[in-house]
């Protein structure tokens, strides 16, 4: 859907150089910003985009950036059904979620299926912060892991993820925990093949306590934020906790998995380690 093409009868050529090009569709929600310049015509671009996207229920504006411990989202809803909730289908999973008040990206799905397709027969899997449930669901779909375990510290993204367990069949093999990761992992005496740590802005406070219970020969997919020219500092964060354990990088490939600013990106280092 390309926003600009659908208010040429409501907006003047100069409030059209004002739209904001770039939005999030989450199920059936569009998420868009509005500047300040077009906050009058917000309700007659909602209704336009209505109009033009059977598929859309809820048009709503960013209220303000992601923030908080649990990276909220506060949004305002501009027009159609008057509601934060929906329901989200990525390569045949149901995810419902409500985008105000848990993180979740719906285009980071073709990364979590990439993740998914590198899971081996018979692995054990530790995903951190695992939110509503994305990764531990699409890793059981498509792969065979023998148990997938998620530590989640937000109640209400874990409760969405419970949720969603019931929601998608076959899924016997998920375990989802409350709680911060950092009180949780200490207690674990079971040993993972692949740790997942999809919390690109401080993901690195933790490698220290995920390190110990990665197996001898497994995997950690660990995602940061970078800008184009500094990919490499995110390599040297995993071997310097690497080195801090007595554990050796054995090979790493650096992943682009979004783009988040001027020549920024969402990175994963596929880090094996022995």
């Amino acid at each position: 859907m390309k926003l600009k093409g659908l208010f040429g009868s409501i907006l003047s050529e100069s409030e059209s150089q004002l739209v904001v090009r770039a939005y999030d569709l989450v199920g059936d929600i569009v998420i868009m910003t509005i500047p300040g310049g077009l906050e009058k015509k917000e309700q007659e671009i909602a209704t336009a985009i209505l109009a033009n996207n059977h598929k859309v229920k809820v048009v709503a504006k960013r209220a303000a950036h992601y923030g908080g411990e649990f990276r909220q989202r506060p949004i305002k809803v501009i027009g159609g059904e008057v509601r934060r909730e929906t329901e989200v289908r990525e390569f045949g999973v149901r995810l419902q979620l409500d985008v105000e008040t848990v993180y979740f990206s719906s285009r980071s799905g073709n990364e979590r299926r990439r993740i998914a397709s590198l899971v081996q027969e018979g692995e054990n899997v530790l995903v951190l912060f695992s939110g509503i449930g994305p990764y531990p669901l699409m890793i059981s779909r498509y792969s065979g892991a023998k148990r997938i375990v998620g530590v989640e510290k937000n109640p209400v993204a874990h409760n969405y993820g419970m949720k969603n367990l019931k929601l998608n069949k076959k899924c016997s093999n998920i375990e989802l925990i409350k709680g911060d990761v950092r009180d949780i992992l200490p207690g674990f005496t079971a040993h993972f093949d692949r740790i997942i740590m999809p919390l690109p802005k401080s993901a690195g406070d933790y490698i220290d306590l995920a390190l110990p219970l990665l197996q001898p020969g497994g995997w950690i997919h660990f995602y940061d934020m970078q800008h184009v020219d500094s990919f490499e500092k995110s390599v040297i964060k995993v071997r310097t906790a690497c080195e801090a354990a007595g554990r050796s990088l054995v090979t790493s490939e650096i992943v682009l998995s979004g783009h988040c600013g001027p020549r920024t990106y969402r990175i994963c280092v596929d880090a094996l380690l022995d």
